[in-house]
């Protein structure tokens, strides 16, 4: 049966098995359902045959393959009306609620069937899938094994489960499984592109670049995006000639491929940089492009690149104008419907109240910690405002040949997540949980390929800043180095960021958004600050980029580290690492420039409503609005 396309572009396993053979049934609680239970008129009260209910199973499984859920849902709720204990019926009822986004109501009913029929391995994984949508990690993963058991070769297995360790940032286990998917589906472009996809998140371009040349090579007829994904691919390798090459065979046969256009207009300012003629050869090939009816997805892509464009070209208000209409069309992503837009805020708030001067006096005391033993340093946290220069500082650093830093994976979620009730159990902490989550966190460092015992390991995730109460509490000897830049200048490039939407980013999407994300933000840093005794090192985004030695070599100082040359040339080091995941990728990979610094003047008639919300931030950090 023909796949069905949930949340996120990413389809479940849709095989409606049949039903489990006669006898009696083990007796399932089936929510919502029961004798009298469903829809339709008189003629389907009256019992159904054998035939009769595959026949509404082919039907309701041809509806959900064509996206018609009502009519799906109907399908199954006759079966369940004459039949409570059907499986396959709960299973569709179970499918058609994800497809609705309702993964709670999805869970519930695929799990009754997976009782019921419990040696089919698609139902195995489509409660997986539920599960997945609702963040249930560990539980998603305990259901794609249950199907792996049944059937080891059954495809759905490790696409769903590569898709569940890439939203939860696990890229390298995520290539393994599409790795696995290439080996069952070798002559299908799917799974190339989604181990490219992976290994780009993991930074690892050049591993990208050869799952594409793999597709290229054993896929007959592979669609264009294959081709689209190793020219961007190559972009982000530097390799602008090629990256035109390539973007420039897709578009001559596919003209209004999005993804090529985009990378073909990047690779070309890149390679040809303040060009006002090529600018605006750009700029009008790409307001062509968006006359046409486009996806969100497609849309955003080409308004962010026209933005940028326009950036150049020095026409402020166009390219407002376009951030805004890609920030517009990032919204509306059908990814996003369901995503709790307020989650971080809440966390934010959650995490302000916390820690204030009377519960920390209440906290449990701990004893002091000194370096790790056979660690060749302290745990470093690299924080900050996003785009206040942290990509610049993370390959600063790691050019120094004793530091590593570890380039935004989410290595503290681990911690969270195994303290129960976060973050109020950190007021109950004692030393042995202490301990144990500590010890959580230097293994979640080894398999990133942390080197804890010859180097200085750097852990980088701006946002984690969020978390300085977690940090002080399990790591009381860590020392944080604090990105700063100007609060309109990080606020403004923001929302100029065509960032990947989750539930920190999505505050970026409006101007307001993005300066109330900022306020909330930097007023619990600074009720850390006030009450927590952090050992913190400021780096200034401006005076980084006018006198690179004055800046770094007091951070060098903080971490017990020498000056060496390596540090002062960031872009060599960029260049030669290969492995930049950020959006700042362009910026690092090009000799350090100060026309960041201030832009948001250029703006200021735009920025105007949100700057009383920066002010007090601005001047507490000694800035000028």
């Amino acid at each position: 049966m023909p796949g069905f396309n949930p949340q996120g572009g990413f389809r479940a396993t849709v095989g409606l098995p049949a039903s489990a053979a006669g006898g009696a049934r083990p007796g399932v609680s089936v929510p919502g359902f029961g004798q009298g239970a469903g829809s339709g008129g008189p003629a389907m009260q009256a019992a159904l045959s054998k035939e009769d209910i595959n026949r509404l199973l082919k039907l309701g499984g041809a509806h959900l393959a064509a996206g018609r859920l009502e009519h799906a849902a109907q399908a199954a709720a006759a079966i369940l009306k004459v039949e409570p204990q059907n499986p396959d019926a709960m299973h569709l009822i179970g499918l058609v609620a994800l497809g609705k986004g309702d993964a709670d109501k999805a869970e519930k009913f695929i799990a009754a069937a997976a009782a019921l029929m419990p040696r089919h391995a698609n139902v195995w994984v489509n409660l997986g899938n539920a599960q997945r949508d609702q963040g249930k990690t560990d539980e998603a993963l305990s259901a794609y094994l249950r199907a792996e058991a049944i059937n080891p070769n059954y495809p759905d297995i490790f696409l769903n489960r590569g898709q569940l360790y890439k939203d939860t940032a696990r890229p390298t286990e995520a290539i393994e499984q599409f790795k696995r998917l290439i080996e069952l589906l070798p002559d299908q472009a799917g799974p190339y592109m989604r181990a490219a996809y992976a290994a780009s998140d993991a930074g690892l371009f050049r591993e990208a670049a050869a799952f594409c040349e793999q597709a290229l090579e054993r896929v007959s007829n592979p669609p264009p995006q294959v081709k689209a994904i190793l020219a961007t691919t190559y972009e982000r390798l530097g390799d602008l000639d090629r990256a035109i090459e390539i973007a420039n065979e897709v578009l001559v046969a596919h003209p209004k491929n999005a993804g090529a256009l985009r990378t073909w207009s990047i690779a070309q300012r890149r390679k040809d940089k303040n060009n006002p003629a090529l600018l605006k050869e750009l700029a009008a090939r790409l307001e062509e492009a968006v006359k046409d009816t486009l996806s969100h997805t497609d849309a955003r892509l080409l308004y962010s690149e026209l933005a940028q464009v326009y950036e150049e070209l020095g026409d402020t208000k166009a390219a407002f104008v376009n951030f805004t209409k890609m920030n517009d069309r990032t919204s509306a992503l059908p990814e996003l419907k369901n995503l709790d837009r307020e989650a971080f805020l809440n966390n934010v708030e959650e995490l302000h109240k916390l820690f204030t001067r009377k519960n920390i006096a209440r906290m449990s005391a701990l004893p002091p910690l000194e370096k790790e033993p056979g660690h060749a340093n302290v745990p470093v946290f690299l924080v900050g405002f996003p785009r206040s220069g942290t990509t610049l500082l993370d390959q600063i650093l790691d050019a120094h040949p004793k530091a590593q830093v570890l380039e935004e994976l989410p290595l503290l979620n681990a911690v969270r997540k195994a303290s129960p009730d976060y973050p109020r159990s950190l007021m109950r902490l004692d030393e042995a949980e202490r301990l144990r989550l500590r010890a959580i966190y230097w293994s979640e460092l080894r398999n990133a390929g942390a080197d804890l015992e010859g180097k200085t390991v750097v852990n980088k995730m701006p946002l984690d800043m969020v978390h300085a109460g977690l940090i002080a509490r399990v790591f009381p000897e860590a020392k944080t180095i604090l990105a700063l830049r100007h609060p309109a200048d990080c606020v403004l490039s923001c929302f100029m960021q065509d960032f990947v939407p989750n539930g920190g980013m999505v505050n970026f999407l409006t101007l307001k958004g993005s300066a109330v994300f900022y306020d909330r933000v930097f007023s619990l840093w600074q009720t850390y600050r006030d009450v927590l005794p952090l050992n913190v090192q400021e780096v200034r985004y401006e005076n980084l980029v006018a006198d690179l030695r004055a800046e770094i070599e007091p951070v060098l100082q903080f971490l017990g580290l020498d000056w060496h040359e390596a540090v002062s040339d960031p872009s060599a080091h960029a260049l030669q690492r290969g492995t930049i995941r950020t959006p700042s990728y362009s910026q690092v990979t090009q000799p350090i420039y100060s026309k960041a610094t201030e832009r948001w003047r250029r703006y200021e008639e735009q920025m105007k409503p949100v700057l009383p919300v920066l002010a007090p931030h601005a001047e507490r950090l000694g800035y000028v609005l």
